[in-house]
């Protein structure tokens, strides 16, 4: 039978309209986690579970109508390797969007290998259509939470 290995939450945000970051083309850091996995069974398949938020917020002024941003999870640092989730947000300009749009998450990795028994995890944020940086902000709440269990 499974058993919980550790949880931990990164929260950048608690608050809706806490921050105000302008996305970037390239990966911006939103959360990281680090797991203890050292207590496993050496022949348990480990599961680490995610679930999060981010807010954005689309300036009223922006030079795009739509606008794509790109959530991604890693294992490990770099936003390039070891991906686990990427998804996608799109933010259109109207009159019944103005206000902050909330993406929520959700993900798994599964069979994770046990290696020095730490795991760390990073979820990244990205603006892929390429507009300005003060087309699309982060205004918060932003919340990343990972949960191990093996």
């Amino acid at each position: 039978m499974p058993q919980f290995l550790d949880g931990i939450t990164s929260q950048n945000a608690s608050y809706a309209n806490s921050i105000n970051i302008p996305t970037l083309s390239a990966y911006q850091l939103f959360g990281h986690v680090g797991l203890d996995v050292s207590e496993a069974n050496p022949t348990a398949v480990i599961r680490v579970q995610f679930d999060g938020i981010i807010t954005l917020k689309l300036n009223p002024a922006s030079s795009n109508f739509t606008n794509r941003v790109e959530i991604k999870i890693v294992r490990g640092t770099d936003p390039n390797l070891n991906t686990i989730f990427t998804g996608i947000s799109t933010l259109i300009l109207n009159s019944s969007e103005l206000g902050a749009q909330e993406y929520a998450f959700s993900a798994s990795d599964y069979n994770v290998p046990k290696g020095s028994g730490f795991l760390v995890y990073t979820a990244f944020v990205r603006n892929i259509t390429g507009s300005s940086e003060s087309d699309v902000t982060r205004v918060g709440p932003e919340s990343f939470n990972a949960l191990a269990i093996g």
